[in-house]
């Protein structure tokens, strides 16, 4: 009898922390990102891909490229039901340590690359397609790209989702609007409002 008690009492032990387990994984649920949740991420990643580039040939442009690439593969993730943030933690820590992950992962994928194309191209010389700004150019870009941003954040919300939907991520208008849960005219309607205010405030910075 006693070894019988033995097994019964572990296979509950067993099935208690199976469920404890599965239940845990019923709370990680899926979370849809909005456009305006990932666009207030853009600084933290580019400031995560910046310190991974640290050392190397990178350019501004390559932040910029990668950073892009991490934003766009958290909405592919978010779109696909990838994301589960950890309901125990709080959603702007969890969204914040979701995409440094991210970053960390590009980074590593991109000098994994650059160095593979280095050996592969050791005899060659090095391109310099980025190097055909100048310094000054260069700044002017990274301001014109922070008042664009800054400007972003003030248009109001629809406006602002469906120009970072269709004009940051892509996105065609359809699903611009199917996301905002509006008629595409609609969703026009607010893309050419953002646009034209986002068109006021830049104006006098490029005079």
């Amino acid at each position: 009898m006693a070894p019988d008690f033995v097994a019964l009492t572990l296979w509950h032990f067993v099935f208690f922390a199976i469920a404890v387990v599965y239940r845990k994984h019923r709370e990680l649920a899926a979370k849809r990102l909005t456009a305006k949740e990932l666009l207030g991420q853009v600084r933290l990643v580019r400031a995560a891909i910046a310190s991974g580039l640290r050392g190397t040939q990178a350019t501004r442009e390559d932040v910029k490229d990668l950073s892009q690439d991490v934003l766009l593969a958290a909405w592919e993730a978010s779109e696909e039901g990838r994301y589960r943030p950890d309901p125990d933690m709080e959603p702007a820590r969890a969204l914040a340590v979701w995409m440094r992950t991210l970053a960390y992962h590009t980074v590593r994928h991109h000098r994994a690359s650059a160095r593979v194309r280095r050996e592969e191209l050791r005899a060659e010389p090095p391109l310099a397609e980025h190097e055909a700004s100048t310094p000054d150019q260069a700044i002017e870009r990274e301001e014109m790209r922070r008042a664009f941003l800054e400007a972003l954040h003030q248009l109001p919300e629809h406006e602002n989702a469906v120009i970072v939907a269709h004009d940051v991520f892509e996105m065609s208008m359809e699903e611009a609007a199917e996301q905002q849960d509006a008629p595409v005219s609609t969703a026009y309607r607010w893309r050419a409002r953002g646009i034209a205010a986002l068109t006021r405030a830049l104006r006098p910075r490029r005079g």
